[in-house]
């Protein structure tokens, strides 16, 4: 067993270059870093405390601009910002979070609310804008992702039901398209059709998004001060009261 752990664990060097290099440095000081080829073939990071694998494709030449991208994700955790594991511990425990939130729900979250803070830095080390993401040219809201959105909603609530998957996919959606990076992609239309859908949800995800935004990572916070994990706390708050006294209908 632990031979083939050594086996497979894969020499960094290859995804390092200039840009990358004191990052790199930093976050293998803060933590246990290895690396690893992917099951999918895809880029990624599993992090546990403090031991992180990072996940590089077999079958591709080394990208320094993806690997640094995972190493982004260990970032925040060194600002002791772990926002993604913070929101599931808030929102698993209450109702209807526990219904509507899935892992794959809380990891697409924890993505939006990490990308759209480590973007900045990525282009400030000097990588293209387009190599941050693999999906960097795909529309993150089309109409066609919205109709099916509108109907399993507009069908649920003739029924005084709460459709769980919809609202599920409601609230990923959003996130999506507020994370997007790509600024040729305009979703101001299909935010004001998900904004007229429930207007009461969308303002609560918009309060939290635009809090988020105005977040300052870098600034140390002592335990009693306002922070990430009272703007979570707001959050569960918030979607605990939309959700009062409202029947939700798993399908």
């Amino acid at each position: 067993m632990y031979s083939k752990r050594i086996e497979a664990v894969i020499d960094a060097s290859p995804y390092i270059d200039d840009r990358n290099r004191a990052l790199w440095e930093t976050m293998n000081k803060r933590f246990n870093i290895s690396v690893e080829h992917s099951v999918e073939d895809c880029y990624g990071n599993y992090l546990i405390k403090d031991d992180c694998t990072i996940y590089v494709c077999k079958n591709e030449d080394p990208s320094p601009s993806s690997f640094t991208h995972e190493l982004l994700h260990l970032y925040l955790p060194t600002k002791d910002i772990r926002i993604g594991s913070t929101i599931q511990l808030f929102l698993q425990e209450h109702y209807p979070q526990c219904l509507i939130f899935d892992k794959i729900l809380y990891d697409h979250i924890s993505n939006c609310l990490e990308h759209i803070k480590t973007f900045p830095i990525f282009v400030e080390m000097g990588y293209p804008t387009q190599d941050f993401i693999q999906d960097y040219i795909t529309n993150k809201l089309t109409d066609n992702d919205l109709n099916p959105i509108v109907h399993y909603y507009r069908v649920g609530l003739f029924k005084k039901r709460y459709n769980v998957q919809a609202v599920n996919c409601f609230i990923g959606k959003f996130f999506a398209s507020k994370a997007d990076v790509n600024p040729d992609h305009n979703y101001d239309n299909q935010l004001l059709k998900l904004k007229a859908l429930d207007s009461q949800l969308y303002s609560i995800l918009d309060g939290f998004w635009n809090n988020w935004i105005d977040y300052d990572i870098e600034r140390k916070r002592e335990v009693w001060e306002h922070n990430h994990r009272t703007l979570v706390d707001t959050f569960d708050k918030e979607l605990t009261q939309w959700g009062k006294n409202k029947n939700f209908q798993v399908v």
